[in-house]
């Protein structure tokens, strides 16, 4: 997925000015979350757009914000959406979440791929560095914040590493987040979970909790599972 562009069904990324290239976890992300009867949707470092345009195709009247802090990858964002059939849903603002700003309406549901590198050495590409490294939006500060820009039925998605599960469960519950929804996902059967897909509500639910394989014991091989998951999304 390290093209210059990548081509969905209903859409085209071009990702060549943006240091997160489209890959598996924005995919997972996007196709998972629980986005119906949402009306307003932010798509917190939305890197090509990619996320903000998976949710646009899925829910047909919901109004999305996309932020992206870098501007060459928000600029490229921008084109993305303006080239997609949804220009007119998705607004790219160029900008730190973190200190963002509306007076007029809060979010439904807010979403996020987040960088989450910790203590690993720093590419010194400063543009991939930010988009890789959590200095910019540690975990704690991107859900203090999505919990005062989120509607009382609001409800936060992030997909996570699984080293840094509890953490985000112990912080979630810190800004009085509740679990709803958590999906753990491994590469293939035998493996390890590799990352996870949470979403937390403010409204306290009983949550469900599954598993998603990727590929069959034989690489490049999906599992139907994953490919029911994405087909809306990849082309045959």
């Amino acid at each position: 997925m390290s093209n210059d562009w990548f081509r969905f069904r209903e859409f085209l990324i071009r990702q060549e000015r943006s240091a997160m290239k489209v890959g598996t976890d924005g995919v997972l992300l996007g196709a998972w979350v629980d986005c119906d009867k949402r009306n307003r949707i932010m798509d917190v470092g939305t890197g090509t757009g990619l996320v903000a345009l998976m949710l646009t195709q899925r829910n047909h009247h919901a109004l999305i914000t996309a932020i992206e802090i870098d501007p060459e990858a928000a600029n490229q964002a921008r084109e993305n959406v303006n080239a997609s059939p949804w220009a007119d849903r998705v607004e790219v603002s160029q900008g730190d979440f973190l200190v963002w700003v509306t007076a007029d309406h809060k979010f439904d549901l807010i979403i996020c791929n987040p960088p989450f590198f910790t203590r690993s050495l720093k590419n010194p590409d400063i543009q991939r560095s930010v988009a890789r490294h959590d200095d910019g939006l540690p975990l704690a500060s991107l859900m203090a914040k999505s919990t005062k820009l989120l509607e009382s039925s609001g409800n936060l998605a992030l997909i996570l590493p699984a080293d840094r599960v509890s953490e985000a469960l112990d912080t979630a519950s810190a800004n009085s987040l509740h679990l709803h929804r958590r999906t753990d996902v491994r590469g293939k059967v035998d493996a390890p979970v590799k990352r996870s897909l949470l979403q937390w509500g403010k409204e306290p639910l009983a949550p469900e909790i599954s598993e998603l394989v990727i590929e069959t014991g034989q690489r490049g091989v999906y599992s139907d599972e994953y490919r029911r998951l994405t087909e809306a999304f990849y082309l045959p």
